[in-house]
C-alpha cells in the first residue's frame, strides 16, 4: 500500500513539473515576443525601422519548442502566431507564411485570425507574390471592421501602388488614412505620399497644397525639411518665384538645416535664374561649385554650363563648365548629359572650322566636307535647339556643295524646316519640287515624292529604288527574268553613286545562278570578282559561302592566235602564292563596301541596360572571357545605328543578347574625325562567363 501511494505521489510530481516546464517555455516565448514588439512599435513611431533581433530570435526558439513538444497545448495558436511574426521580422518570409496559413487552417476561431491574415498578405508581398498579397489586402480593406487592420491594409495597398507609380490608386488608399483610418503619424505620412505622387506627375499646384497641409502638423525635422523644400520647388515651377524664395530662405535661416545648405542654395540660384537675375544666379552657382566637389558642385557647374550655352551663347565657357560637371561620376544623369553637351560643343567647334577648296580638290574631299557641314546643321537642330543656325547650315550645304550626294538631303531638310518651324507650306512645296527638278536621280528623290504626296502617281519614277523594285517584281518568275535583268542593269549603269548599285550587281549574279546555272566556271569567277570588290558586305557573306578561295587576277597574256585567256584563273592548291586568303580576323576590319576600317578603343559612355547571360547559353563551355567582334556604325550623336556581329557563337540567344547590348550603347564621338561620322568601326565586346562573375 505504501509502495502504491509513493508511485502516485511521484507521478503527480512529474506531471506538475512537466506542466511547469511547458508553461515556462511559453511564458518566455511570450515575454521575449512582447519585448521585441514593444521596441519595434516605438522605433516605428520615431520613423525608423529598427528590429529587436535577439528578442525575436529567443521568442522564435521558445515558441518552436512549444510547437514541437506540446502540439496539443491550448496555447498552440499563440505559439503559431508568435512564431510566424518572429519569422517575419527576422526576414524568413516563407516560414512566416507557412505558420500563418497553418494557424488560419487549424484555428479558424483564434483571436489571431485577422492579424494572421494581415501578416500572411505582408509575407506574400515580401516573397514577391504581389498579386496574391493585393487580393488579401483588398479583402481586409473592404471587409474588415477592425480599424487597425483596415488601416494596415490601406497603408500596404497605398505603398504598393505608389511604388508601381500608379499614383491615382495609391491616393485612394492614402486618402482613407487621412480621412479616418490613420493615427496622426499615418495621416502625415499619407499626406506626404499623396503630395509626392502629384509632384512625380508634375502636378505642382495640388502637390503644393498637400505639402502645405503637412507643414501645418507637428512633424519631425526631416519631414519639415522635405515638405518645405518641395513647397519651394513647386512655387518656382509654378512661377510663384517670391513665394518659392521665401520657403528656401526659411530653410537657410534654420541652423538645424545646415547640412542641406548647398542644395537649398542651388534652388535659390535657379529661382534667380527664372527671375532673369543671371548675375546673382551665377554668383551662387559658382559659390556652390567652389565649395563642393561631388554632386552639388557638379550640378552647379552643369547649370552654369546651361547659362553660358543658352543665355550667353559662350560655347567655350559652357564646355568648360560641362567638363567640370562630369566630376559627379559616370553613373549619374548629370554626368551623362554634361558629357553629351560637352561633346556636342566639341563637335560644333570641329564642324565649324573653315576649310579652303579650289579646282584641284578631290570629289571625295568635297563630299566629306559636305557631310561635315550637314552634321553641323543636324547638331544645331537636334541637340542645340538653334533652328535658325541649322537652317543656315543646311543652306550652306546647298550653296557650297551643290553636286554632293548630300545636297538633295539638305534641300529636303530645308523643306521640312520651312513647314514645321516657319509655317511656310508654299516654301515646303517649292523646295521639294526643286529636289525633283535638280536631283531627279538622287536616292532622296523618293522621299521628296512621298512628302509631296505624289507616291503612286506618274511622278513616282526615275530613281534607283524605283527601278530596283521593278527588278524584284520580275525576279521571282523564270518567265520574266529578262525584265528583271533589264531593271537591275539600269541601276548598275545609271546610278553609280546610289546605295543600291552594289545590291543590283549582286542581283544580276543571283539571276544567272538561279535561272541559268552555267556549266562553265564563269559564274564562279563573276562571284569571285564581286567578292574581291565588295568583301564582307551583306551579300558578300553569301558569296563567301560559295567561294572558299578567291582567285587572284592573272596578267593578260599576249595574243598568240589561241583563244583569249580568262581574266581570272583558278589557282593550283599547291601554290599558295596564287591564292588570296582572307583570314577571319582580317575580315573583321573590312566594311560592307570593302574598305579597311579601324577599331573603337573606348568603352561606351552609356549602355541603356545591363547584359543578361542567357540561360540557354550556360551549356557553352568557356573558362575565360569570350570576345565578340562587331562592326558598328556610329552616328554624330554617339548612337549605334547599325550592328554586324562578325564572329557569332553557337548560341543564337547569346548572339542576340550581345548584339542588342551593343546596339543600345552610346559612344563619345568627340574623338572621331567628322569625315568618319556614320562610318563603320570594329568594336570588341567582352563577355564574362557566369563562372567568373
Amino acid at each position: 500500500m505504501k509502495r502504491f501511494r509513493l508511485a502516485i505521489f511521484l507521478l503527480t510530481v512529474l506531471l506538475y513539473l512537466s506542466g511547469c516546464v511547458y508553461f515556462n517555455t511559453f511564458y518566455y516565448a511570450r515575454k521575449n515576443f512582447n519585448s521585441a514588439e514593444s521596441k519595434r512599435i516605438q522605433a516605428e513611431k520615431k520613423g525608423t525601422k529598427s528590429v529587436a533581433q535577439q528578442e525575436y530570435k529567443k521568442a522564435l526558439e521558445k515558441s518552436q519548442k512549444v510547437l514541437d513538444k506540446y502540439p496539443k497545448s491550448s496555447w498552440i495558436d499563440d505559439a503559431l502566431f508568435i512564431n510566424g511574426v518572429s519569422n517575419y521580422y527576422l526576414s524568413d518570409y516563407s516560414k512566416a507564411e507557412k505558420r500563418f496559413r497553418e494557424l488560419l487552417a487549424d484555428y479558424p476561431k483564434s483571436k489571431y485570425v485577422k492579424e494572421s491574415q494581415l501578416y500572411l498578405a505582408k509575407s506574400k508581398l515580401m516573397m514577391d507574390e504581389e498579386s496574391d498579397a493585393m487580393v488579401l489586402f483588398e479583402k481586409l480593406f473592404t471587409g474588415e471592421k477592425d480599424k487597425k487592420i483596415k488601416a494596415e491594409a490601406a497603408r500596404a495597398l497605398g505603398t504598393y501602388y505608389f511604388d508601381e507609380k500608379d499614383y491615382d490608386k495609391a491616393e485612394h488608399y492614402f486618402q482613407t488614412l487621412v480621412d479616418s483610418l490613420g493615427d496622426d503619424q499615418d495621416k502625415i505620412v499619407a499626406q506626404m505620399n499623396i503630395a509626392d505622387g502629384y509632384y512625380a506627375r508634375f502636378k505642382y499646384k495640388p502637390a503644393l497644397d498637400r505639402y502645405l497641409k503637412v507643414l501645418k502638423n507637428k512633424i519631425d525635422l526631416k519631414t519639415e525639411y522635405k515638405a518645405t523644400f518641395r513647397a519651394g520647388e513647386c512655387c518656382l515651377y509654378l512661377y510663384q518665384i517670391d513665394d518659392g524664395m521665401n520657403y528656401f530662405n526659411k530653410l537657410i535661416s534654420n541652423p538645424l538645416m545646415y547640412d542641406s545648405l548647398q542644395a537649398v542654395k542651388l534652388m535659390m540660384a535657379y529661382g534667380y535664374q527664372l527671375d532673369g537675375d543671371l548675375a546673382r544666379a551665377e554668383d551662387i552657382y559658382k559659390s556652390v561649385a567652389d565649395n563642393n566637389q561631388r554632386m552639388t558642385g557638379a550640378e552647379a557647374n552643369y547649370n552654369l554650363g546651361l547659362i553660358y550655352q543658352f543665355d550667353y551663347e559662350d560655347y567655350k565657357k559652357a564646355k568648360d563648365y560641362y567638363d567640370k560637371a562630369k566630376t559627379a561620376g559616370s553613373g549619374t544623369a548629370i554626368y551623362q548629359d554634361a558629357l553629351q553637351r560637352s561633346s556636342d560643343i566639341g563637335k560644333l567647334q570641329e564642324y565649324s572650322k573653315k576649310r579652303e577648296f579650289d579646282s584641284t580638290t578631290k570629289p571625295e574631299t568635297l563630299d566629306s566636307a559636305a557631310q561635315t557641314q550637314y552634321l553641323l546643321a543636324e547638331l544645331y537642330l537636334t541637340q542645340l535647339d538653334k533652328e535658325d543656325s541649322a537652317y543656315n547650315e543646311f543652306q550652306a550645304v546647298l550653296d557650297n556643295f551643290p553636286h554632293s550626294t548630300l545636297a538633295p538631303k539638305a534641300l529636303i531638310a530645308i523643306a521640312v524646316m520651312k513647314r514645321d518651324y516657319f509655317s511656310d507650306t508654299l516654301g515646303f512645296d517649292s523646295a521639294l519640287r526643286k529636289v525633283l527638278a535638280d536631283y531627279p536621280r538622287s536616292d532622296y528623290t523618293e522621299e521628296a515624292i512621298s512628302l509631296l504626296g505624289l507616291s503612286g502617281t506618274r511622278a513616282d519614277t526615275g530613281y534607283a529604288s524605283y527601278y530596283y523594285r521593278q527588278g524584284e517584281k520580275f525576279a521571282l518568275d523564270s518567265a520574266t527574268i529578262d525584265s528583271a535583268r533589264y531593271y537591275f542593269q539600269i541601276v548598275v549603269d545609271s546610278f553609280p553613286r546610289s546605295k543600291l548599285n552594289n545590291q543590283a550587281r549582286f542581283s544580276l549574279l543571283w539571276l544567272t545562278e538561279t535561272y541559268q546555272s552555267p556549266s562553265d566556271s564563269s559564274l564562279y569567277y563573276a562571284y569571285a570578282d564581286f567578292a574581291d570588290s565588295f568583301p564582307n558586305t551583306e551579300y558578300g557573306k553569301i558569296v563567301d559561302k560559295k567561294l572558299i578561295v578567291k582567285p587572284k587576277p592573272q596578267k593578260q597574256v599576249s595574243d598568240t592566235g589561241n583563244t583569249e585567256a580568262p581574266i581570272y584563273a583558278a589557282a593550283d592548291s599547291s601554290d599558295t602564292t596564287t591564292q588570296q586568303f582572307v583570314t577571319p580576323e582580317e575580315r573583321y576590319y573590312i566594311d560592307p563596301d570593302g574598305n579597311k576600317i579601324g577599331r573603337i578603343d573606348q568603352d561606351p559612355i552609356k549602355v541603356d541596360r545591363e547584359f543578361k547571360f542567357p540561360a540557354s547559353a550556360y551549356s557553352l563551355k568557356f573558362s575565360d572571357n569570350l570576345y565578340l567582334y562587331f562592326q558598328i556604325k556610329i552616328n554624330p550623336f554617339g548612337d549605334v545605328e547599325d550592328v554586324r556581329l562578325m564572329n557569332p557563337t553557337s548560341s543564337d540567344d547569346l548572339n542576340e543578347e550581345a548584339t542588342d547590348i551593343v546596339r543600345l550603347s552610346h559612344f563619345n564621338t568627340h574623338i572621331i574625325p567628322p569625315e568618319l561620322m556614320n562610318s563603320w568601326f570594329v568594336y570588341k565586346y567582352t563577355i564574362v562567363p557566369p563562372s567568373l562573375r
